[in-house]
């Protein structure tokens, strides 16, 4: 490709319309336009420096700082980020996830190894999140699989989703979150493949989970006909975090874990543990997580925020 066509607008209009508007990431352009990667990059910027491409950003994302100093005062070891609400109710569930994808990929962008739980909070996340390229960074489950294989929000299509939006590697756990047998689950954490996964999620520099609440265990069959032998003290639960039941004064409450997976230990010496929860029902299971202080950061709505303040008063 000669220099006169490299320098053509159209060749920098057509790199834009791909990058920006078509998704296609770095690599895929170079292979498509026959350039190496920095020189794609680099016509990127230039297209932005010769206004080829303008990037506006709006932002109905304001955060209310009020309410956030008020959690301070209840859970000074918790970030609290609270989303305001906007007069689009229709897309207050997009605005809330793209605020949370902002922040998270701020953070992961000083990480190495990022573990991630399932479901549809941390899936909308992720779905927001912006292409970009780190090749050194892993996504890892650090824990079994929800039971539902063909979800998109299961563990194992999460760590994909996230490592393709990084051009990443990605390591999984294809093994059911409870396995019944000690002896059985103990053995598994010992084969090689699960073995890798476990050490590497042990030394995550980031975890990101949503938080689950009791009815979740009725979702899936298994864990559903099996109750009573999975979580024989389930009078007190209000959530589950971690794949574990816990209570609203925020502790664990399952005196026979049959968690597949990092355990609670090595859960809390993760530095930067991410909560996300916008959902008013689930308050009771976020008061009992802030009191526990399972997370170091917890994204929450507007709505979801003064209720927890609710329980709080009552």
């Amino acid at each position: 490709m000669n220099e006169d066509l490299i320098n053509n607008e159209s060749l920098l209009v057509k790199l834009c319309e791909d990058y920006y508007l078509n998704d296609i990431n770095i690599s895929e352009l170079a292979k498509k336009y026959d350039l190496s990667r920095y020189r794609v990059m680099k016509y990127i910027e230039e297209a932005k420096e010769k206004q080829v491409v303008t990037i506006s950003i709006n932002s109905p994302h304001a955060r209310n700082y009020d309410l956030e100093n008020i959690f301070k005062k209840y859970f000074s070891t918790t970030n609290v980020y609270i989303l305001k609400d906007t007069e689009d109710v229709s897309n207050q569930d997009l605005f809330f996830s793209k605020f949370v994808a902002d922040y998270t990929q701020s953070f992961i962008q000083q990480s190495k190894i990022v573990a991630l739980s399932w479901g549809d909070s941390v899936f909308k996340v992720i779905d927001q999140f912006k292409k970009t390229q780190r090749e050194d960074l892993v996504f890892t489950q650090f824990i079994g699989e929800i039971g539902k294989y063909n979800s998109l929000a299961g563990s194992t299509r999460l760590v994909q989703k996230a490592a393709d939006c990084y051009e990443s590697s990605y390591l999984t756990l294809s093994i059911p979150l409870y396995i019944i047998n000690d002896t059985a689950r103990e053995l598994m954490s010992l084969e090689p493949l699960m073995a890798k996964t476990l050490s590497t999620a042990a030394h995550a520099d980031i975890l990101i989970s949503g938080i689950g609440t009791p009815s979740s265990i009725e979702s899936v069959d298994s864990w559903n006909n099996h109750k009573n032998l999975l979580f024989p003290n389930m009078n007190e639960c209000v959530g589950f975090l971690y794949g574990r039941p816990f209570n609203d004064q925020g502790e664990f409450i399952n005196s026979e874990d049959k968690t597949f997976g990092l355990t609670l230990k090595e859960v809390f010496v993760i530095n930067k543990r991410i909560g996300i929860c916008n959902s008013k029902f689930k308050s009771v299971a976020c008061l009992g997580a802030l009191r526990g202080h399972f997370f170091t950061d917890l994204f929450l709505d507007e709505k979801t925020a003064w209720k927890i303040l609710g329980l709080i008063k009552e």
